[in-house]
């Protein structure tokens, strides 16, 4: 149950648009998740939900640590979950969900909305992570400042197989490809409404 109410009349308008678009990016860091989001916002008009863009807004001397992230973390679902009662789509970034439990969590804040979700998992062997991620430290290019190729190898520690409902995309293509392959995977989830 929301903590939000709704204003009268919202659920009314919100019952005649299309049901929004929910993509969650699955991934290693350097993944490309970024990259996806970012094409996602252009082409579909998401809303862009960067846990670490709300993490460094929230706390803007972050130690990174577990309860930053986990407040972020939470901000990430009320922001999706507002969205979702705006009739607006999301598409969620910064966020590996390299545990069942996170996309659980996600799911449980979607289940009261008419959404179509789209968990998306860009597959990235973690080589080809961590010298991305390594090649965004030397080039200052993200904003998180606790990526490093060590990350990577700690989240793939941790990392589950997706779920069997996730389309899975190749994050070894090239950027233009990969960006068209996932872009096509939304636009076949919202003709299978």
């Amino acid at each position: 149950m929301s903590d939000i109410d709704s204003p009268t009349g919202s659920h009314d308008a919100a019952a005649n648009m299309p049901p929004p678009l929910v993509v969650a990016l699955i991934g290693l860091p350097g993944a490309g998740k970024s990259v996806v989001a970012a094409a996602f916002e252009r082409e579909f008009g998401l809303r862009r939900v960067c846990r670490d863009t709300i993490r460094a807004a929230m706390f803007p001397r972050c130690s990174y640590s577990y309860a930053e992230k986990s407040a972020a973390m939470r901000a990430v679902l009320l922001a999706v979950e507002v969205n979702c009662m705006l009739g607006s789509g999301s598409v969620i970034d910064g966020v590996t969900f390299s545990r069942h439990r996170d996309l659980e969590r996600l799911d449980r804040t979607l289940a009261p909305h008419r959404v179509l979700s789209l968990p998306l998992f860009l597959d990235c062997p973690p080589e080809v992570a961590r010298r991305r991620v390594a090649h965004d430290i030397a080039t200052g290019r993200h904003l998180a400042l606790d990526r490093s190729p060590a990350l990577v190898d700690e989240i793939m520690a941790r990392f589950e197989p997706p779920p069997a409902t996730c389309v899975a995309i190749d994050a070894r293509l090239p950027k233009d490809a990969l960006v068209a392959a996932a872009l096509a995977a939304a636009r076949a989830r919202i003709a299978a409404g």
